[in-house]
């Protein structure tokens, strides 16, 4: 379903203009990404791996493919603290007015005061720095950046490497007495009053505004708060313009049962509401589940359901419609309930081997005033995932209730994340040259039939919604792009958020670098695609601005941003495309590099929603 795009037949493809992905170009892809493979064994052969330097850090390594250079792209960068005016080539659209942020990490060594030089071993791992792009017209974009865990690289330095702290991927010797230590990462009102720094915790993933229920130290203008999240249950609050760090908080101070470690970074937001909606776990002898809303209104927090019978799991993401929650406990398990990251001190060497066998299970929740609890249990062979991309129901024609459409980008097993451990990403190894071979990401379409209209066998407290009592359906795979259109870091036309929707955009590989290279439109409904690329050029996620003044009404009428890593010259840009066509629109040209992170926030200004007369506010809603 969905407006009928206004993408017209180019003709042939310029550098920098939007690529058709036709067979004969296709082919002339895997051309390109044999070379580069060809390249990369080469240099090892010979420089790096002949020379007196083999053994040198990560950060001396130079990147071994020249055809897509972005080294640069995981080094150390100095914070942009006074902001600083950017070049504009083009004319960004009046209405894309306000603020965009990004944020990942900004480097992964620290020279240590006597052990030399410390790496950070996983690229979710790396030294936390926010990113801020203030657009006040259209030829007016200033730029400003901050680290914002200056307290533990200080901490690294003291003491030669990360010590106690829990990590996603760093490896490290067994400690015994871990538990209190562990918790302390997790639970901000643990951590001792001496490291209670608010830059004392490595904590971004994703970037909230207007989180309610949480503080508001120093609102600035439309941006009450802003809140830098991982998957833990702790927030880090940062000052909305200067981005220093002002504090730390848990999602205790939502509600008391709360208590567990690990939640989503990616909270999902009402659009129409505004209410916010997570999920916490909590594992030992129990694994329990706790989905939870927070009213933007009030702040408080209230529990929709409590999940008992799942495995623990590193879930990064999760379904949102306008009737349910959709938590799926997809096949990134954790060993021993969960707890054998209290002495792995990690969440890679806690997970337990992919297992095919085991199916994932979504849990379907309800989220309405009738607080039903679970309403449904569905499963599907298994898969792992990142990113969820959209929900929504659909009226059944035999008036048996209605199905739930669920979109996720899926991978077939847990291997992508050792793509992401620096030495890989850098490309100065074996393995790394294999990745340049993999197109994992692919998004998939399931459908979870006649939701709600279940009866369960044995319901257990159904205002908590334990879910024992259900009979498990089958969650039909409706469909799944193909290898060419694999894609991650997912987004839509924010309007069509727990709605039907044809167009999702994402970064695409193939094969050319060591990362992502290419931003991919996808079309759901012709399972067509068209990219934007140009040679070199590293993009991040993608955010969409919905055209406020709209005339068509079509669903991709809007642009694209996106921080680009021109890898030949060293240096970043924040792109605009049209996200119709993938055309470039403006592009606004820095004297810095920004290091290739994870996710952004935009916010657009209330000025430009006011001007649109009547339109919905664009670019809120958390997803």
């Amino acid at each position: 379903m969905g407006t009928e795009s206004s993408t017209a037949d180019r003709g042939p493809m310029a550098v920098g203009s939007p690529t058709i992905v036709t067979a004969e170009r296709l082919e002339n892809k895997r051309a390109i990404t044999a070379n580069v493979g060809r390249t990369v064994s080469k240099r090892k052969r010979g420089s790096l791996f002949g020379s007196s330097k083999a053994q040198a850090s990560l950060g001396e390594v130079k990147d071994q493919s020249q055809d897509w250079p972005n080294a640069i792209g995981f080094k150390f960068h100095k914070d942009v603290t006074a902001a600083v005016q950017l070049h504009i080539i083009g004319v960004f659209p009046d209405y894309v007015r306000g603020t965009l942020y990004r944020i990942g990490p900004g480097g992964h060594e620290v020279e240590t005061n006597s052990k030399g030089t410390f790496s950070i071993d996983h690229w979710f791992d790396g030294l936390s720095q926010i990113h801020r792009f203030h657009i006040t017209d259209s030829r007016t974009i200033t730029y400003n950046s901050r680290h914002t865990c200056d307290s533990l690289i200080e901490k690294y330095r003291r003491q030669g490497g990360i010590g106690n702290l829990y990590s996603f991927g760093q490896g490290r010797d067994p400690c015994k007495s871990v538990f209190s230590k562990f918790m302390s990462v997790f639970r901000a009102s643990d951590i001792p009053t001496s490291e209670r720094r608010p830059s004392s915790r490595n904590i971004g993933v994703t970037v909230s505004t207007d989180y309610p229920g949480l503080p508001s130290t120093t609102p600035s203008g439309d941006i009450k708060n802003l809140y830098a999240k991982t998957d833990s249950a702790v927030f880090q609050e940062l000052h909305p313009e200067t981005l220093e760090p002002i504090g730390l908080a848990d999602q205790t101070l939502l509600h008391p049962a709360l208590k567990g470690p690990l939640s989503a970074s990616h909270a999902r937001t009402d659009p129409e509401t505004g209410d916010v909606f997570n999920y916490n776990l909590e594992f030992g002898s129990q694994t329990t589940y706790r989905v939870f809303r927070v009213h933007k209104v009030t702040g408080k927090a209230v529990m929709l359901a409590t999940i008992q019978d799942a495995p623990a799991a590193y879930i990064h993401s999760f379904f949102l419609s306008k009737k349910y929650v959709i938590l799926c406990v997809w096949n990134s398990h954790l060993a021993y309930r969960g707890t054998a990251v209290l002495w792995k001190k990690n969440i890679m060497d806690a997970m337990s081997p992919y297992d095919e066998s085991k199916k994932a299970k979504f849990y379907v929740i309800d989220r309405t005033d009738n607080m039903d609890g679970v309403v449904g249990i569905y499963e599907s062979d298994a898969f792992f995932a990142f990113h969820t991309v959209n929900a929504w129901e659909e009226e059944r024609a035999d008036g048996l209730g209605e199905d739930v459409v669920c979109e996720v980008v899926t991978l077939s097993s847990l291997d992508i994340l050792k793509k992401f451990y620096f030495h890989n990403l850098l490309g100065n190894t074996k393995e790394a040259e294999d990745w340049l071979q993999k197109k994992e990401p692919r998004m998939a379409r399931f459908k979870l039939e006649s939701v709600g209209t279940k009866t369960p066998q044995k319901l257990v407290k159904k205002r908590v919604g334990h879910s024992c009592g259900f009979k498990t359906e089958e969650a039909h795979r409706v469909y799944t792009a193909t290898e060419e259109q694999n894609f991650e870091l997912a987004t839509i036309n924010p309007d069509y958020l727990c709605k039907p929707h044809r167009f999702t955009y994402g970064l695409n590989t193939l094969g050319a670098s060591t990362l992502l290279e290419n931003i991919i439109k996808y079309d759901s409904q012709s399972h067509t695609s068209i990219m934007w690329s140009e040679q070199g050029h590293t993009p991040g996620e993608t955010i969409f601005v919905a055209n406020p003044n709209s005339t068509t009404g079509a669903e991709d009428d809007g642009v694209l941003l996106s921080v680009v890593l021109d890898g030949h010259k060293g240096k970043s840009y924040l792109l605009c495309l049209d996200a119709r066509d993938l055309k470039e629109i403006a592009r606004a040209e820095m004297d810095s590099v920004v290091p290739l992170g994870f996710h952004g926030k935009y916010v657009g200004s209330k000025k430009v929603v006011v001007e649109a007369k009547g339109a919905n506010e664009r670019g809120w809603a958390e997803w």
